[in-house]
């Protein structure tokens, strides 16, 4: 499959971020690409743009995959009955990738975070429509002393459940020296204890961001909404 940043010329793991989001990299790649990431920035963004990818994914039948097409039969003579063969194998496959890739879009709109000025009002980006009335909205709590606080609207609609998380970051937080950006994770964590990777983005310091993010798991089902490091430390939690 396409993804943002297949193709890039000169870097090693340019087609491994999908596979990385997807968990289809084995320990040691995984790790591999892990440590890449914090050395390229292309590689970063692509995967932060497709950070969504599974939770879209589980909304699709079981059955697409579970019942492809069939093969024609085969008809009388070798040939047309390789050319069928393929031709059906080649729709399939198109049907497939063009899904990913319409995924894969709609999870970079979902996860492009908006600046906001003083007034909370979105300086540019998609998606900059005000939360529904029917959005709960609750102040996220931090795990000890961090540098960034949150509050995170969730609202129950026929998919599963649409969230809109609003952030700080203050990078002289406690006297610190820390850097002007800060890369964080969102994760939902459903009643039956399954963790997924709903959203990420980039917190600048002094700048309020709006960052919307959407999972197919039901409101009254997840049990927990956390804010992460990329090295997995927990900084904001919600007990929903």
């Amino acid at each position: 499959m396409s993804t943002p940043h297949a193709g890039a010329a000169g870097c090693a793991f340019a087609h491994d971020d999908a596979a990385y989001v997807l968990g289809a990299l084995g320990p040691a790649e995984r790790l591999d690409f892990e440590r890449h990431l914090a050395t390229c920035d292309r590689c970063a963004r692509s995967v932060r743009a497709l950070a969504g990818m599974p939770g879209l994914l589980d909304r699709v039948d079981a059955s697409v995959l579970e019942k492809p097409p069939a093969d024609p039969p085969l008809p009388s003579t070798l040939m047309p009955a390789l050319n069928r063969a393929v031709e059906a194998r080649r729709r399939r496959r198109t049907a497939v990738l063009t899904g990913l890739a319409a995924a894969a879009a709609t999870v970079a709109v979902l996860s492009v975070p908006l600046a906001l000025r003083g007034d909370d009002t979105p300086v540019s980006g998609p998606g900059t429509s005000a939360p529904s009335s029917h959005m709960e909205t609750r102040a996220m709590a931090p795990l000890g002393d961090v540098p960034i606080e949150a509050t995170l609207g969730l609202e129950q609609v026929t998919w599963g459940t649409r969230m809109l998380l609003t952030c700080s970051y203050d990078a002289g937080y406690a006297g610190l020296d820390l850097p002007d950006a800060m890369d964080y994770l969102l994760f939902v964590t459903t009643a039956e204890g399954r963790t997924e990777q709903v959203g990420s983005w980039r917190s600048v310091d002094g700048t309020t961001m709006r960052v919307p993010a959407a999972t197919s798991v039901g409101r009254d089902d997840i049990a927990t909404v956390e804010v992460r490091t990329p090295d997995g430390r927990v900084v904001l939690r919600l007990d929903a």
